[in-house]
């Protein structure tokens, strides 16, 4: 699987649905997928109809990864804004679209009479060729995000810098799975990792520079929010093993470095052979 980030003014990218689109156009048998997509900043009807389009370009393979994204960083909050989304209804609207856009995929017309996106008699085609696109709901230990993921997610995306704290996620997961009246056991459990393989000096140097880039904050401070694994391949094969312990069964990797191939070759020769 092949899988792209997400934002619209917060951080300088292309658009993820078009990537998708294009990347779908270029490849045959590869998965494609948003980790993770804030789905609250687009409606619902027009997120249907271009992960549609994008899923029968690619002939039925669009993963899509989507959040609610944080309320603590002043660029996410004048990104929300900038779409004309207020941040404290971010959640509410993520569940509401959830809803509206699986109904949009499976029913000839959909009425809805939520509070966000009221609907009459709206149809929507064509509609994707796996009917239902696959929801991967990303959350770390937040109570409502683990709840959303029980009952809505057919996979849970997490990056909690502690194997401990992504078994206390699952353990919640189920609980929650047990009041909903809904099986979980189903539900891929997707670690998403961000790994930079050099010596450890350099990798903290350079894995730093890049996520001071990206999210504007320094390494020490994305570290005790999100897993980083920066320095030798060793260390890569360590983490992906504990968190495999705990129940990980798929591993979204991104390598922070300006230099995206070479890391890939690393992760390649020198930590998939030690994970078979």
């Amino acid at each position: 699987s092949v899988w792209v980030g997400d934002s619209i003014t917060s951080k300088p990218r292309l658009e993820a649905l078009t990537m998708m689109g294009a990347i779908a156009a270029r490849t045959s048998r590869v998965k494609l997928g948003s980790a993770v997509l804030l789905n609250a900043l687009r409606h619902p009807v027009h997120l249907a109809h271009v992960v549609s389009t994008v899923d029968n370009i690619s002939a039925g393979r669009v993963l899509l990864g989507i959040g609610a994204g944080r309320g603590d960083n002043p660029m996410y909050v004048k990104e929300h804004a900038a779409v004309g989304v207020p941040i404290k209804e971010r959640a509410e609207r993520m569940e509401e679209g959830i809803v509206v856009m699986r109904q949009l995929w499976t029913q000839a017309n959909v009425t809805n009479l939520g509070k966000y996106y009221p609907l009459d008699d709206v149809a929507l085609e064509p509609k994707p060729i796996q009917g239902l696109v696959p929801l991967w709901i990303s959350s770390n230990l937040v109570k409502r995000g683990l709840w959303r993921v029980a009952k809505f997610g057919d996979a849970w995306i997490s990056n909690v810098p502690s194997s401990d704290t992504y078994e206390e996620c699952w353990s919640q997961i189920k609980e929650h799975g047990l009041q909903l009246g809904r099986d979980v056991s189903a539900i891929t459990r997707c670690l998403y990792i961000s790994v930079n393989i050099n010596d450890k000096e350099e990798a903290i140097k350079e894995g730093g520079s890049f996520m001071m880039d990206y999210y504007g904050r320094p390494y020490e401070s994305v570290s005790s929010q999100l897993l980083c694994v920066f320095g030798p391949p060793s260390e890569v094969v360590e983490a992906i093993q504990r968190y495999r312990d705990k129940g990980a069964d798929y591993f979204i990797v991104r390598f922070a470095s300006p230099d995206q191939p070479a890391q890939l070759a690393k992760f390649t020769d020198k930590v998939l052979p030690k994970l078979s």
